[in-house]
């Protein structure tokens, strides 16, 4: 795109950055994988500028990198000996929350709680620093890791925090636990009815509301959090892309809930501090004034992405939406967000305005749902390339694998959610759905095209831990070392291009990112040791030693 246009959402002009000095790189005596099929595998590579200029031998790129070096107009030049390291193409993940992620850095981290007691010393930690009458916000917490099985409730957190407003997010955020405060604050009482696409929790024998909110019914008390200002969304934003260059991320597709955030990447752009490409989900309907714009609006650092929507919830809230109950419990079957006819307009709109949609769909009902808009729209307006995308698809059943296949959709899967869901999802879904949840060997060689990606803040933002859990299928620290769902696993190479190649291609951008090939964007990753080169429950413990973005150094390990 030349020049500067106006996109209409508050966060001014997205324009081409400048032209930057033409550093020329060489690195020489690695392992690098390069996912280009003609030449898999090389030890050299010498880029100039943004772009990868070359492949080849150590010979080969040597005297390539001597020849540049004087040439008039060359930058900065460095040539690296990788002395064995690997490189593999720059890292990008297909589904994440990046600047959530920076705001979840800033709060009160709940991942790894082991009690209902161990939340409360959490939350009574953060609320003693905290001025009363503020907020105290957090998220990771997951029932079933606490030794009580059960959800924190109000009067948890009334004993801890009774002068703070408390909204906490479950690990999915699918479903909040607030205390009293929270809910005096929003309006939630016994008598406040479930909004459309959520549900209050209650107390059995009171009718009173327990402090979980699910779905659309946390908006209820979330709406009356202060909205961060641009700079809190700045400084938010550059917190995480400095952890995300230190995890080996060079791209992200990311959707962060509102159309103001695309300013916050647009002001690090401009000041020349944006260290991650982003392709950036809108959000429908909340910011349908951004719909039409065009698809790939933007440049190679900040581009307009995908229209998101919803259709269901999590199966660790029970919400997602399932074709008959949860087996462990046969009175909930999951939350529609939308009803069928609704989606199908939504859907449809963006279809015809010629964006791709990315549709978060987790239970084999709601896929089903989403499978049948996307076929409908396609139908009524055909678009041979359209690429829409369906987000998790966790939850499967036989007949929608081909379906996936021949409607063309980019699958988003997140194989990091295996790592923990391993030790609850086969009770949620019981042994008739579990053979086809989670099943990317499945879908893979049906024809499905599948996407790599975190959920981050949900899960972790690292991509080697989305690779070793799509290759071993197994916990973080080692259990069940078999694998669970064994005949899903995925070799190693297959796992990378997953968060390469493929993550590019669902993005429409395979063609400038995903693999190190001359004329692509010189994005990528030195590891300290090849991905296929280590035993499977190794991979990781992989170190990114340093990562480049456009041929400039963003992360380099001290």
């Amino acid at each position: 795109m030349a020049g500067s246009t106006t996109c209409g959402c508050g966060c001014g002009n997205i324009t081409n950055r400048g032209p930057e000095l033409p550093r020329l790189l060489a690195l020489y005596g690695g392992d690098i994988i390069t996912m280009d099929p003609a030449r898999p595998r090389t030890t050299a590579l010498l880029a100039f500028g943004d772009r990868i200029q070359a492949c080849g031998t150590d010979a080969e790129i040597r005297a390539a990198y001597e020849l540049h070096r004087g040439m008039p107009g060359t930058g900065p030049a460095e040539a690296i000996d990788l002395r064995g390291r690997a490189v593999v193409p720059g890292l990008i993940d297909s589904h994440l929350h990046l600047l959530w992620y920076g705001f979840f850095l800033q709060q009160v981290d709940l991942n790894g709680t082991t009690s209902i007691d161990d939340l409360r010393r959490r939350v009574q930690g953060r609320a003693a620093t905290v001025p009363v009458g503020q907020w105290v916000t957090g998220s990771g917490w997951q029932q079933d890791f606490l030794a009580e099985k059960r959800m924190p409730t109000r009067a948890d957190l009334d004993a801890v925090a009774p002068e703070h407003p408390v909204m906490l997010h479950r690990v999915c955020y699918h479903a909040v636990a607030c205390n009293s405060l929270a809910l005096r604050i929003g309006g939630v009482t016994r008598d406040t009815p479930d909004p459309d696409g959520g549900v209050i929790d209650r107390d059995p024998a009171t009718g009173e509301p327990t402090g979980i909110l699910r779905e659309r019914a946390a908006e209820l008390v979330a709406r009356h959090i202060p909205e961060p200002t641009p700079a809190q969304m700045v400084e938010a934003l550059r917190l995480a892309c400095w952890r995300a260059s230190a995890a080996g991320l060079t791209s992200v597709h990311t959707n962060d809930g509102q159309g103001e955030a695309i300013g916050a990447y647009v002001a690090l752009r401009d000041a020349g501090q944006l260290t991650v490409r982003a392709y950036h989900d809108t959000s429908y309907p909340r910011d349908e004034v951004l719909l039409g714009l065009p698809a790939g609006f933007g440049d190679e650092w900040v581009k307009i992405g995908a229209v998101k929507l919803f259709v269901d919830g999590s199966l660790g809230a029970r919400t997602a939406a399932l074709r008959s109950p949860y087996s462990d419990d046969p009175a909930a079957s999951g939350v529609l967000m939308h009803t069928p006819e609704n989606l199908n307009v939504m859907v449809r709109k963006a279809h015809d305005c010629g964006r791709q949609v990315a549709v978060h769909a987790i239970g084999d009902r709601a896929v089903a749902l989403a499978l049948d808009a996307i076929e409908a729209a396609v139908a009524a307006n055909p678009r041979a390339d359209h690429r829409h995308r369906i987000v998790h698809a966790q939850a499967l059943a036989p007949d929608l694998i081909p379906r996936l296949a021949q409607a063309r959709v980019v699958v988003d899967i997140q194989p990091k959610f295996t790592t923990g869901e391993l030790f609850w999802a086969p009770d949620r879904l019981g042994p008739e759905r579990v053979p086809y949840s989670y099943c990317w060997r499945t879908m893979l060689e049906a024809g499905v095209r599948c996407a790599g990606g975190s959920d981050c803040p949900v899960e972790p933002l690292e991509p080697l831990w989305g690779i070793y859990a799509a290759v071993t299928r197994s916990a973080m620290d080692g259990q069940r070392p078999e694998g669970w769902l064994p005949q899903e696993k995925l070799d190693p190479l297959t796992a990378v291009k997953l968060f390469t190649l493929d993550a590019a291609y669902g993005a429409f951008e395979e063609h400038i990112k995903g693999s190190l090939e001359p004329g692509k964007l010189a994005d990528l990753v030195v590891l300290d040791r090849a991905p296929d080169r280590v035993a499977p429950h190794e991979i990781k413990d992989l170190t990114v030693e340093m990562t480049v973005v456009g041929g400039r150094t963003v992360y380099e390990r001290g």
